[in-house]
C-alpha cells in the first residue's frame, strides 16, 4: 500500500468543489449542438465507421415500434471497389487535404440521424 495522505479540511473542500463543477459541466446542454440542415447531397462524419459519408436524403424507418428520423447515405472511401462492387469515381476530391481521388459506393443505405454528426462538413459534392 501506498502512503496515506492526510489533507486539511479546506483542501478537501477545495477537492470537492473541483470534483463537483466537473460533474456540473459534463451534464450542461451546452454541450449538445443543434442539427444543422444542410441541402442534399452533402457530407458529414458517420459516427460508427469514423469516415465521412455523402448524405443523399431522409426517411422515417420504425425501431422498437417508435418512427426515427434516418438518413439516407453512400459510403465513402479511397478504393474503387467495395467487395464485388464498383464504386464512383470523384475527381477532383472535395476534401481540399486529401490528393488521392475520392471513391463514392453505388448502394445507398440508411442509418439514424443520432449515429451522424450535426454540422455538415464544408465540402461540396461536383455536379456531373
Amino acid at each position: 500500500m501506498g502512503k496515506k495522505k492526510n489533507f486539511s479540511k479546506q483542501q478537501l473542500a477545495i477537492i470537492r468543489r473541483s470534483y463537483a463543477q466537473k460533474a456540473a459541466q459534463s451534464k450542461s446542454p451546452a454541450k449538445k449542438t443543434e442539427r444543422v440542415e444542410a441541402p442534399y447531397p452533402h457530407f458529414r462524419y458517420f459516427r460508427k465507421s469514423k469516415h465521412p459519408a455523402l448524405i443523399v436524403g431522409e426517411q422515417k424507418g420504425v425501431k422498437n415500434e417508435k418512427e426515427i428520423e434516418e438518413y439516407r447515405y453512400r459510403k465513402v472511401m479511397h478504393d474503387d471497389r467495395d467487395g464485388r462492387h464498383l464504386n464512383e469515381k470523384v475527381d477532383p476530391n472535395p476534401d481540399p487535404n486529401d490528393p488521392d481521388p475520392m471513391y463514392i459506393g453505388k448502394r445507398v443505405r440508411h442509418d439514424e440521424k443520432e449515429n451522424f454528426e450535426p454540422k455538415p462538413l464544408p465540402w461540396k459534392y461536383p455536379k456531373q
